[in-house]
């Protein structure tokens, strides 16, 4: 490997040498992206958040660091890699691919009628004696006095008050990192996992309410079975704020057939959270080979558990921000949904899915891919000239299709503006250097053919970068 950076991995018992240099490594970007009017863009992890990525055995902090000339040591790189995120919380990016009817539809279908009616009474009874534990959690958290003593269905109109007020203030509108809701999911999630053991069901039945019970069950809920002095009230409550919580999604005609990641969950999802390089000291291709590094360890992490039958990989990325819209197709997300995932910050959430008995076959293909387009081989793979030149050809065929995008944006005030429109110059740049390393590989393969065989001819690739 002839790159003069080191890639390592951050752990426990690094942390206190490198953390600092990550936060920031952070900050730099985000000063160098808001001077570029780039603001939203990229939300800064900070000191506890990158603290708590490197204390769990879910996550993988990375980072590629360079010795300047045997002064001290700089981060140019960092990546943060992540999985097993509480469900249906701020950063399960699953959860928009689950929130329509055609979910509840796929659902249904996996039950006869008569096993389908009892598991919706249990699933949505459990839901709601989630609800009242995460509740009052909640209302102790809030400062509210003596919770235990006050009357349930007080204790529902002082919770739904708390949330109104968010979501009617145009500053929160109850958005994703609202407090109170981020942590309704999760108190709600961990009794699910913890007292009811039944964290698939919580899952697959999130969305079902009081009325979707109805329409499929002909049995009603009593007091006992929600153990409430006033269940309507504590329902009541609870749909309307099930309600609250529905997503905007703006545009999915870039993800034609959404029913591909109805399987997709916390427990069998990589996300790629966070990459960021220097903005005065980049490297080629580094972001891409320390995001890779994480999701090599993170898909072999996902392995281990025989019942992850499919693993995926996740990302979420501002419209606007399209050096994370081309890692994330680099990776092979290239579905995705526009969405409302907080006030005023719309997203588009990427994904791809694989069966588990191809994850082995797609980390391979992005280890050539890797140290073939940026010459990171640590492993000295070997590689063919056929699939150095095959590999070569499908990145330029990407490229110079985003090249032809980027052409076709007019300006930030045109209905055709889609995207960050700076970067077409870098495109036709990046495209010259493939096809001459296009040029060298053809040139070896006709070598290893006149070697092998003196009368054989080979032929060369051009591309045309002003079409």
């Amino acid at each position: 490997m002839s790159q003069n950076y080191e890639i390592i991995e951050v752990t426990k018992e690094n942390e206190s040498e490198y953390l600092p240099g990550i936060v920031n490594l952070e900050q730099l970007v985000l000063d160098k992206m808001e001077r570029e009017g780039r603001t939203g863009q990229l939300f800064t992890t900070g000191k506890e958040g990158i603290h708590e990525y490197i204390d769990s055995d879910c996550n993988n902090v990375l980072i590629a660091v360079r010795n300047n000339n045997g002064r001290e040591e700089q981060i140019i790189s960092a990546a943060y890699i992540t999985h097993g995120q509480t469900d249906f919380t701020y950063n399960d990016i699953t959860k928009y691919f689950k929130c329509d009817e055609s979910y509840q539809e796929y659902i249904k279908s996996k039950y006869p009628k008569e096993e389908f009616e009892k598991i919706i009474r249990k699933i949505y009874i459990d839901k709601i004696c989630a609800y009242k534990y995460a509740r009052d959690i909640i209302l102790k958290e809030q400062g509210v006095q003596e919770v235990s003593t006050i009357m349930e269905k007080e204790k529902n109109d002082i919770f739904l008050r708390l949330i109104e007020q968010e979501y009617n203030d145009p500053q929160n509108q109850f958005h994703e990192k609202s407090e109170i809701r981020d942590n309704l999911n999760k108190y709600m999630s961990l009794y699910m996992k913890i007292v009811k053991k039944n964290l698939t069901m919580y899952q697959d039945f999130y969305w079902i309410d009081f009325e979707y019970l109805q329409k499929n069950s002909s049995r009603t809920i009593k007091e006992k079975d929600i153990n409430s002095s006033k269940y309507d009230s504590t329902i009541e409550t609870y749909d309307k704020i099930l309600q609250y919580q529905k997503y905007k999604i703006h545009d999915r005609s870039h993800c034609p057939d959404i029913s591909k990641y109805f399987g997709a969950n916390t427990q069998n999802t990589v996300e790629i959270d966070t990459y960021i390089t220097h903005p005065d000291n980049r490297e080629n291709g580094i972001a891409r080979i320390l995001v890779f590094e994480g999701i090599k360890k993170s898909l072999n992490r996902l392995l281990k558990n025989e019942n992850n039958k499919e693993i995926f990989l996740v990302s979420t990325l501002h419209e606007d921000n399209l050096s994370s819209k081309y890692v994330s197709e680099f990776f092979g997300l290239k579905d995705y949904l526009f969405v409302n995932r907080r006030n005023g910050r719309d997203r588009q959430v990427h994904i791809f899915g694989m069966k588990r008995e191809e994850v082995p076959e797609y980390i391979n293909k992005m280890e050539k891919k890797v140290a073939v387009l940026y010459n990171y081989n640590p492993n000295n793979i070997q590689i063919t000239e056929t699939e150095r030149a095959e590999i070569i050809q499908e990145q330029m065929n990407y490229e110079l299709n985003e090249l032809q995008r980027l052409k076709g944006i007019k300006s930030p005030d045109s209905k055709k503006y889609t995207g960050y429109i700076r970067g077409k110059e870098t495109k036709i740049e990046i495209l010259r250097n493939l096809s001459a390393k296009l040029e060298v590989c053809q040139k070896k393969k006709v070598n290893l053919k006149k070697n092998s065989n003196p009368a054989g001819t080979g032929a060369g690739g051009d591309v045309n970068l002003d079409r």
